[in-house]
């Protein structure tokens, strides 16, 4: 029966239960979660760290009650805010990764929880991951997650400067202040890369400690927006991190595979209204489950599962990574630790005394073997969820199947999943391999990756890595070749892989299976796949379709000026050049709103309009401009070429293609240049 007891509140599933004498309570309170991406506890001052200063951070601490021993569900960010968002754990609410999966409607959430309360909602996050098309969207009355999507970077690197976030939520929340609202503010620093600004790029020994500095200054910000509009004082302020950075202590450099104390201790400091228990701690064992029924109870709604302030008790916190066998071939882990220990299952399982030894690196299995025992035993009760594959709909499956994806053969490997402590070195060869690709050395690139998946066929990420270099390359049929090899083996990523197959097979001419391409996408970003879709419309000529799919991206979440681009695009091909460049007007003023940078193929597209209206200076500056951000495009050189052939200047329209094929160097560029050419000498029809 005690067994039992444990495992109810091991899951959070225990039945509802009036708020303890001791609960804090402020009914009506306003809420503001900060979710800080990737941060270490353990490089915060706040627990005792000394490499950087977090004086808005230590504030806060100051104000609140700092939990010492918080823990993540996953160490990855997409599975860790739907656990905090819906105080369930990933087996149960269903999202084992950051691709792939997403939020069924079904699972009851906290902004819809206090929704249903009188709250007004919102967010705003920093990250591709955390898009609203996750299911995280549908909880909120507002989702912000204007993340301009940029090629050539993997999906889980786009994300915007936490600065330009902030400026959302600050703005979002001097509207609706004097009345009850939920606001949950994502910072994407310190995730990868670490490119902290002055002065933190050079007072702090380590590039993430800098960035961890520049997010205390955005969290500063927001704090001081709130004092200002008098909100502080009376709301809840939950801060925390969704997992943490591995550093290379076990291996890894970042995250997502180990289940290390580096990887799953997260930051959390609760402030109350009125900042009761001001500068307390607990050192009990938390998970971030406990921020649902925490806010829940604190604004005087009922919620089943645990509160960090509950009366303490036994515990046993869970986590688990799928990370490893989705993307890397090697098998998931799981683990539990509590007051004393962690115990992580593997196929060479690892018991660790937190106390004695807290960075682990000495496994104590061999003599702990009754603390193994009780661990493993309660580790073993608790179900695994459904497969490590999200769900795929009836529908999406019948295009897979339609595309001859679901009866192709994925790639070969049998036999038991290795250990990820014994394959972590392989990251390290992958990682080279990226900076190769970084510095333009493709052919070194795509041997070091062809190794790689070689050795290991299941290596998703290094079939994705040479999937992106033989299109930076310009070998398309490489690059679509082994994207479709990648999408045979993993179906449930079609939403994000279909995208980039589409764009190659649109880049080729195969309108067709662009098309069907893009269309994969659509359940899992529309917005994505609506520019795809737009582009595709245009290529046939189908200029009312393509102006269809740019206005449904313009009302969707993030993506108008993306949206606006595609409609400017259209107006431009119809020879209506004046209404194209008072789109791209307005999409100038909302990139300076936001402070987005470049757009792809925004000045591309401004350069075309100009040029049908014979204002061939200007457009030919347009060209370069679209060229600097972007030199891969194509189409902006070959613009600028044609106009300089235009205006007679022949040498330098040749000069001009001749630089096209030294910045891509690749056997389709040069096709290309010559294709460019023969048009142009081509005699009049």
């Amino acid at each position: 029966m005690r067994r039992f007891s444990l495992l109810l509140l091991l899951l959070g599933v225990a039945c509802s239960r009036s708020r303890s004498p001791e609960h804090p309570s402020s009914p009506n309170a306003p809420v503001i979660v900060i979710s800080v991406d990737t941060l270490r506890a353990d490089h915060l001052p706040a627990y005792g760290y000394k490499g950087v200063e977090t004086p808005h951070i230590d504030a806060l601490r100051r104000d609140g009650v700092l939990f010492e021993r918080a823990y993540s569900h996953a160490p990855l960010t997409l599975p860790s805010h739907v656990s905090m968002l819906t105080g369930k754990l990933p087996f149960e609410h269903g999202v084992r990764n950051n691709l792939g999966f997403s939020l069924a409607s079904s699972v009851p959430t906290l902004p819809s929880l206090l929704k249903s309360r009188g709250y007004a909602t919102g967010a705003a996050v920093s990250a591709y991951v955390l898009r609203g098309t996750t299911g995280l969207a549908a909880s909120f009355d507002d989702y912000d997650d204007a993340v301009a999507i940029r090629g050539g970077e993997s999906f889980g690197a786009q994300q915007r400067p936490g600065r330009e976030t902030v400026a959302v939520a600050r703005t979002w929340i001097e509207r609706h202040k004097g009345a009850p609202f939920f606001y949950m503010l994502h910072l994407f620093e310190p995730h990868t890369p670490y490119t902290p600004p002055e002065p933190h790029r050079s007072r702090w020994a380590l590039p993430y400690d800098g960035e961890i500095a520049t997010a205390d200054e955005i969290v500063g910000e927001l704090i001081a927006s709130l004092k200002q509009q008098g909100i502080y004082d009376d709301a809840l302020i939950v801060f925390l991190s969704d997992h943490g950075e591995g550093l290379g202590d076990h291996g890894e450099a970042e995250h997502g595979i180990f289940l290390y104390q580096e990887a799953i201790r997260v930051p959390l400091i609760v402030k109350l209204p009125g900042n009761a228990r001001a500068n307390s701690s607990s050192a009990a064992p938390v998970g971030l489950t406990d921020v649902f029924a925490t806010v829940a109870r604190t604004v005087g709604a009922e919620a089943a599962g645990v509160s960090l302030f509950d009366p303490p008790r036994p515990r046993r916190i869970y986590a688990e990574s799928l990370y490893p066998r989705i993307h890397l071939g090697w098998s998931e882990l799981r683990s539990l630790v509590d007051e004393t220990h962690q115990y992580i299952e593997a196929p060479k399982p690892e018991l660790y005394d937190l106390a004695a030894d807290p960075s682990e690196k000495s496994n104590v299995l061999s003599e702990q073997r009754r603390v193994y025992a009780a661990l493993r035993t309660e580790l073993e009760k608790l179900p695994r969820g459904e497969s490590t594959t999200g769900n795929i709909d009836p529908e999406e499956a019948k295009k897979l199947a339609a595309l001859g994806y679901l009866s192709a053969t994925a790639p070969s490997g049998g036999g038991p999943l290795p250990d990820p402590k014994d394959r972590i070195g392989e990251l390290a060869t992958l990682q080279r391999a990226s900076m190769l690709v970084k510095e333009r050395r493709y052919a070194e690139a795509i041997a070091s990756l062809r190794s790689l998946v070689a050795a290991n066929p299941r290596l998703t990420d290094a079939w994705s890595l040479l999937a992106r270099t033989q299109q930076d390359a310009g070998d398309f049929d490489g690059a679509i070749a082994t994207y479709r090899q990648t999408l045979s083996a993993h179906p449930q990523l079609a939403g994000d892989l279909g995208l980039s197959v589409a764009g190659l097979y649109l880049t080729k001419g195969d309108l067709a299976q662009a098309e069907a391409h893009a269309r994969l996408g659509e359940s899992t970003n529309p917005s994505l796949a609506h520019l795809m879709l737009g582009r595709v419309a245009m290529a046939r000529g189908d200029y009312d379709a393509a102006m269809q799919h740019a206005q449904s991206v313009s009302n969707e979440y993030g993506y108008r000026v993306q949206g606006l681009v595609l409609a400017a695009q259209v107006y431009s091909r119809a020879r209506n050049a004046d209404r194209a460049l008072q789109l791209l007007a307005q999409a100038d003023r909302e990139i300076a709103e936001r402070k987005l940078g470049a757009i792809p193929l925004l000045e591309y597209t401004r350069g075309d309009a100009l040029a049908r209206l014979e204002r061939f200076d200007e457009a030919e500056a347009a060209f370069r401009r679209e060229i600097r951000d972007f030199p891969e495009d194509r189409e902006a050189w070959a613009s600028l070429a044609v106009i300089q052939w235009l205006r007679g200047q022949r040498d330098a329209s040749r000069a001009t293609m001749e630089q096209y094929v030294r910045a891509n160097p690749s056997p389709d560029a040069r096709a290309f240049a010559a294709k460019t050419f023969r048009e142009l000498n081509a005699p009049p029809s």
